[in-house]
This record gives structure tokens, C-alpha cells and sequence, in this order.
């Protein structure tokens, strides 16, 4: 008897290990199928045949079209117009650009040397020996007079300078009815691209380090602008219904929408925010698959970056009910992790706030979640003024720090919290 008791007791141990290391295994695969389903997503979405995923070749249709596929593919309800939700807003497209300064050792190349701000107008034009007004302190744009700067050309270096005070007094100019000939700005390490919804009456010439000085030798610049008063975009929305509270939801919501293209150069926008995109798709695999006591509605929006216009036609004109969501989360730029997680509004919203660093505290995923401040910088910013309670999300750590160039082409995005980060989304659906 006893042997036969020792017997059925190593029986139960080794079956109750076997399970463990079953579904230890189990959990490991569905993990690696969740990274690279996010890989694929993030790499599609970064691909050149998504054109920066904004207006000039549809690259937002393809986007929205690939989204709203693996939608429909993971079971998720569509919503809307088979998962479109229509929209127009303005914008202007730099179709093509060229620069060239002769004296130069060596050509200059589309977007790594120049670019040009999106809002700039088209343009051809020649300058031989020009001496520009040249801007290099705050002062100096405080006390010149705008009438001075009358097709003149203004020489800016972002050195000793902010966008913010380079920008601010270059719009000024309009109200004071002053056209300069040109604006270049110079001093940028990696030249960020800034879309535009409207003209401006002058184009804005980028530059990649200091080669200007006191006088402009020889400066070629012909740019091809489109604006088109009325462009349709589209937000993508689905949903997986509860299996108790159907009119009860979560939300998850991410702008899919880049920077686009200019010429031949494509801004690939991999973290910002293919990799926001990815989550979300991720997630609603997940949820079609194991669906939670409450709906959980996805939101994938255009024109986050010139002005959040899809999220803010979204929140106007919504296909849930407000009043009836529970929590709503903003993704954006997730693709690494290695510091932690930042949660603006997470001091506006402190009880969903502590139960992040709650779920974090028992299990450890990342180093920190900081509680930031309120803040309408980003797609839950609508949202929150039409009451839903929400959290706007993002990763960061040092292993990836490109933003807005051409360079954030995702080659080296690591996605490094992607299981962690899910998971953590994951519990806090299943717990608030």
C-alpha cells in the first residue's frame, strides 16, 4: 500500500509538472506568434509601398486598407462603412523638390541634406550672391521690424534657436502682410519633416548642418506643391462584443497616419507609430480570439499628425456609446520599452493610474510606469474632452530614438516590452 501510495503521489507530480511545462510551453508560443504578428504588422505598415502612410500616392488608403483587413482576417467586427469611417480636411502635398548648391563638394540629397516644410508653396527660383538676414537669437526676431523682411531672404539656425520661435514668428508674418523671397532654416543633425493643411505665401528651406554663412553663393530650388482644399481620409474602426456587457467598452485607439513622402523619399514612421498600429492589432487578435466580459472597440486614425483630425472626428461623431466606456487608451511610439512606460493623464485619471503600477509591481514587466500630467498632445485628447476617461500610452527607452526623419524605418526598432506591454493592457482590461 504504501509503495502504491508513493507510486500515485509520483504520478500526480509528474503529471502536474507535465502540465505546467505544457502550457509553459503553450504560453511561450502564442507569445512568439504575438511578437512577430507585431513584427509583420510594423514592418508592412513601415514598407514603401505604404508611402509614409499619408496623402501624396493614397499612402493612407493603403494603410487603412491593410488594417481594416487583418481586422475582418482576426474575426473582428467591422464597424461604419465596412470598418471606414469617412472624412475631409485640407492639405498640401510637396510633390517633388530639388536643391542644389554648386559650390558644394558634393550634391545634396532629398531628405537627408534638405527638405522643406510641408505648408510650403510651389517655387522656382535662383540666388547669386544674396545676403541673407541672418537670425541667430530670440532678440533678434523680438526687435526687427517686419516690413524689413519683405522679399528679402531670412537665414535661421536651430542651434541658438527653438521650432517654436522660428515657426511662431514666420506665421506672424502673414498677419503683418510681409512676404519674404525665402526662409531657411539650417543647423539640423537629422532634418524632421512638418506636414501642412494650409500655404504659407513662401517656401521654407531645411538644411542639414551650417553651410550658409554670411552670403548664399549659389542656391537652386524648385519645388512642385499640391494643395487640394477637400481630401478623403478614412479612420478604421472594429470591435469585439463582451460576453456580459455588451454596451460596456474599452478602447483602444492609434493614428496609423505618417508623414507620407516628398519626390522619391518616403518617412517610413515605424514607431511613430506603425508600432502603436501593431499593438492595436495585436490586441484585437487576441480579443477575437478570447473575447472579454466587456466590448473592446478598436480606433485607427488618420490625420494624427497634422492636427488630430481623425481622432477629433471620431470622438464627434462616434460609432459607440461615450457614456458607456469604461477606459480608452492612446498608443503611440511603443516599439521599445527598455525604461518603461510614460502614461500622460495618468495623475488625471490616478485610481486606472495606481492599478498600472499595481499590475506592474506583481509581475515585474518593466522598470517604471510613470504617472505623467494631463495633457492634449495626442488622439485621446478629444476624447477626454467629451468625458470618457482615458490614458495616453508610450514606451521609452535609449535602445531606438529616431522621430519624424527618415530614418525611423523600424530596421532597428526592437520592440523590446511588446509581450510585456500587451500583457499589461491585457490585465488592466480584465481588472478595472
Amino acid at each position: 500500500m504504501e509503495k502504491s501510495t508513493s507510486f500515485n503521489k509520483f504520478k500526480f507530480s509528474y503529471l502536474r509538472i507535465s502540465i505546467f511545462a505544457l502550457l509553459l510551453i503553450i504560453s511561450t508560443l502564442v507569445s512568439a506568434q504575438s511578437y512577430k504578428y507585431a513584427i509583420y504588422c510594423k514592418d508592412t505598415l513601415a514598407s514603401e509601398y505604404m508611402a509614409g502612410r499619408a496623402y501624396v500616392d493614397e499612402g493612407d488608403k493603403k494603410a487603412a486598407t491593410f488594417i481594416r483587413n487583418e481586422l475582418k482576417e482576426s474575426g473582428v467586427k467591422l464597424l461604419g462603412e465596412n470598418g471606414f469611417q469617412k472624412l475631409n480636411f485640407p492639405i498640401n502635398n510637396i510633390m517633388d523638390l530639388k536643391v542644389s548648391m554648386r559650390y558644394l563638394k558634393k550634391p545634396l540629397k532629398l531628405g537627408e541634406d534638405y527638405l522643406v516644410f510641408g505648408s510650403s508653396p510651389s517655387a522656382n527660383m535662383v540666388l547669386e550672391d544674396v545676403k541673407p538676414l541672418i537670425f541667430n537669437t530670440k532678440k533678434q526676431i523680438e526687435e526687427i521690424k517686419p516690413k524689413k523682411l519683405q522679399d528679402k531672404v531670412l537665414l535661421f539656425n536651430t542651434q541658438s534657436l527653438s521650432y517654436v520661435d522660428i515657426i511662431v514668428f514666420l506665421r506672424g508674418l502673414k498677419k503683418e502682410n510681409v512676404t519674404p523671397k525665402l526662409a531657411v532654416i539650417q543647423g539640423y543633425d537629422k532634418i524632421p519633416y512638418y506636414t501642412g493643411r494650409a500655404l504659407m505665401d513662401f517656401p521654407i528651406l531645411q538644411l542639414k548642418g551650417n553651410i550658409i554663412y554670411k552670403k548664399i553663393k549659389h542656391l537652386a530650388l524648385e519645388i512642385k506643391s499640391e494643395f487640394i482644399s477637400s481630401y478623403q481620409s478614412q479612420n478604421v474602426w472594429g470591435i469585439v462584443e463582451g460576453t456580459k456587457y455588451k454596451d460596456s467598452c474599452f478602447v483602444f485607439i492609434a493614428h496609423y497616419d505618417h508623414l507620407g513622402k516628398v519626390g522619391n523619399v518616403h518617412f517610413p514612421g515605424a514607431n511613430d507609430n506603425a508600432s502603436g498600429v501593431a499593438v492595436l492589432l495585436d490586441l484585437a487578435k487576441y480579443y477575437a480570439k478570447n473575447p472579454a466580459e466587456h466590448s473592446v472597440a478598436f480606433i485607427f486614425a488618420t490625420g494624427e499628425e497634422i492636427g488630430l483630425l481623425g481622432s477629433k472626428f471620431a470622438a464627434e461623431n462616434p460609432y459607440i456609446d461615450l457614456e458607456k466606456v469604461k477606459f480608452l487608451f492612446n498608443l503611440d511610439m511603443c516599439g521599445t520599452g527598455a525604461t518603461g512606460v510614460a502614461v500622460i493623464n495618468g495623475l488625471k485619471e490616478p485610481e486606472a493610474g495606481k492599478l498600472l503600477q499595481e499590475i506592474n509591481n506583481e509581475n515585474q514587466w518593466f522598470i517604471k510606469v510613470f504617472l505623467g500630467e494631463e495633457s492634449c498632445n495626442s488622439d485621446h485628447c478629444h476624447f477626454v474632452q467629451k468625458g470618457v476617461p482615458a490614458h495616453f500610452l508610450f514606451t521609452y527607452g535609449c535602445e531606438y530614438n529616431e522621430y519624424h526623419t527618415i530614418y525611423d524605418n523600424g530596421k532597428d526598432l526592437p520592440f523590446t516590452k511588446h509581450i510585456d506591454f500587451c500583457n499589461l493592457l491585457k490585465e488592466f482590461v480584465r481588472r478595472y
